[in-house]
């Protein structure tokens, strides 16, 4: 009969974890193409297009971050055998995010002792379903692929816990040193861990049960020879396998410039934004929310100091997570740089609890058989209605307003859609009119992500200042260099069109008269 039994319920887990991670995947993979690239996108293409065709990775202490993610979309260049730049697209690099984005749904499985198997399939059902992961999931950029690194940490740390044997302190330490090489700021996540569990350390001498001990001289031996292997693996990523040894100190000392960039950096925002972001976000004609899953942690977070059953180093460790999602939270809406990409780790936590805080609900036991179905089908029937809302939401984010930033939270600082529909259209009409087309771009910023929508186009400059004279064929300029432009050109060229790059940074840009003319002459035989 408890065969039975088990067999049932391993059978219910493994086809939710199934249904998540296909109904996950098809939200992460399709139209992928159907966003305009976010600067940020675009710049680390353009990196990844250096990697693939020279080999070479130049480290930028400043911006850009490790080369990590470079690293991990080599498998998808190779599969598609992409040699070189140019041969990149939308689909290409967001099929990595996409990838680590399903396969985080598949790592809820690896916390199956420590929130049981309702945890495991609410979890994977919350982390496919959370309109953050699935948005950021279709992004080219760190954060995803960093928490997937972050979920095997996390899991690491919870068997070096359990059974404090060396090959889960060194896996753990091989999780930092890629978790360095992709993203910098992995240093809060670990930092979080490190004094949740310092906390309860303390509190467990303090009331004398001792359950956080952990035998010393292992510990300092594992830690150790862990942390020189972390230090070397993470020094050969950053400088392409010691080929550019400069880039090893640079990637710590960037941590001076995050130190400054944390005041702000034309980023700042409150301290309830994040918790703002994901709770209750009112937009022009939709109200966003993971509510749900914020809730379910907060009952995760609780059940965990006053849950009965578990043993001691479960309990500990799920309150050393419930302390390290808390912190996570703290630190990031205490820092005045914030993005809404920054927060993922946080939410990974958060949906860890979530799948805890349902456990322990659905492990509630009355007396009365009516009263237990009765809590039983309010449990399955809100695990039915609030995914349903997360998927709507999706929808909504993904495939009906991928780019806006009046209705869409996760759209930011993002490339107007009207840039591709036009200017880049534009552009591509008149490479195909003229084989040898020229762009000059002025832009303090070299006005990406043009570089990387114009990477076909050999004579395409991009300048910070503008140049005394110019005789490209088209030109594109930042709006501020109006006037110095104007004295430049002259009567040869057609405009200025104007142009969003984004919100709030408009482009102007020119046509050499005879083409714009032979562009139209065109036109108007179709």
């Amino acid at each position: 009969m408890l065969i039975m039994r088990s067999i049932k319920k391993n059978t219910i887990l493994v086809i939710i974890v199934v249904l998540a991670v296909i109904i996950g995947a098809d939200l992460r993979f399709k139209d992928l193409e159907k966003r305009p690239m976010h600067t940020d996108e675009a710049v680390q293409a353009s990196r990844l297009g250096n990697l693939i065709e020279n080999n070479e990775f130049e480290y930028n202490p400043k911006d850009g971050h490790g080369p990590g993610l470079l690293y991990l979309s080599l498998p998808i260049t190779w599969l598609k055998k992409i040699n070189n730049y140019q041969g990149l697209n939308e689909t290409t690099l967001r099929m990595v995010p996409a990838f680590y984005g399903t396969l985080l749904i598949i790592s809820m499985l690896l916390f199956k002792r420590l929130i049981g198997s309702a945890g495991i399939a609410v979890a994977a059902l919350l982390v496919a379903l959370s309109p953050m992961h699935v948005y950021y999931s279709r992004y080219f950029i760190m954060e995803i692929p960093l928490v997937i690194l972050l979920s095997l940490f996390i899991f690491c740390c919870w068997k070096y816990f359990c059974d404090q044997r060396f090959r889960w302190m060194l896996c753990a330490g091989l999780c930092c040193a890629f978790m360095h090489s992709i993203k910098e700021t992995f240093i809060i996540s670990v930092t979080a861990l490190t004094i949740s569990y310092v906390i309860l350390f303390i509190w467990e001498e303090i009331t004398k049960r001792k359950g956080a001990r952990l035998q010393t001289r292992p510990l300092i031996k594992n830690t150790a020879i862990s942390l020189i292997a972390t230090l070397l693996v993470s020094a050969a990523l950053y400088s392409l396998f010691f080929t550019n040894i400069e880039a090893i100190g640079q990637s710590f000392l960037t941590y001076f410039d995050y130190i400054k960039r944390a005041e702000g950096s034309g980023h700042e925002k409150p301290f309830w934004y994040y918790i703002q972001l994901l709770t209750w976000k009112k937009m022009e004609l939709y109200t966003w929310s993971e509510l749900f899953i914020i809730a379910l942690a907060i009952i995760g977070a609780v059940s965990s100091f006053t849950i009965k059953g578990l043993s001691i180093k479960e309990q500990i460790f799920i309150r050393s997570l419930s302390l390290y999602t808390v912190i996570t939270l703290g630190i990031y809406s205490s820092i005045n740089y914030k993005t809404p990409w920054s927060i993922l780790p946080f939410l990974h936590g958060a949906i860890l609890l979530a799948g805890f805080g349902f456990w322990t609900l659905w492990k509630i036991k009355n007396e009365s058989k009516l009263t237990n179905v009765a809590i039983k089908g309010s449990l399955l029937s809100t695990l039915v209605f609030f995914p349903w809302m997360l998927y709507k939401q999706d929808q909504i984010a993904n495939f009906k307003f991928p780019a806006n930033a009046d209705r869409n939270p996760y759209v930011y600082s993002h490339t107007s859609p009207s840039l591709v529909n036009k200017l880049v259209k534009d552009v591509n009409e008149l490479n195909g009119i003229k084989n040898d087309l020229s762009i000059s771009v002025y832009h303090p910023e070299f006005g990406w992500p043009l570089p990387y929508y114009f990477r076909n186009i050999p004579k395409s400059g991009y300048h910070q200042n503008v140049t005394s004279q110019t005789n490209s064929d088209v030109i594109i300029a930042d709006s501020s260099y109006e006037d110095q432009i104007a004295t430049i050109i002259g009567d040869r060229y057609i405009g200025p069109d104007l142009m969003n790059l984004r919100d709030n940074v408009m482009l102007h840009y020119y046509i050499e008269k005879e083409l714009f003319f032979e562009m139209v002459n065109r036109r108007s035989q179709k």
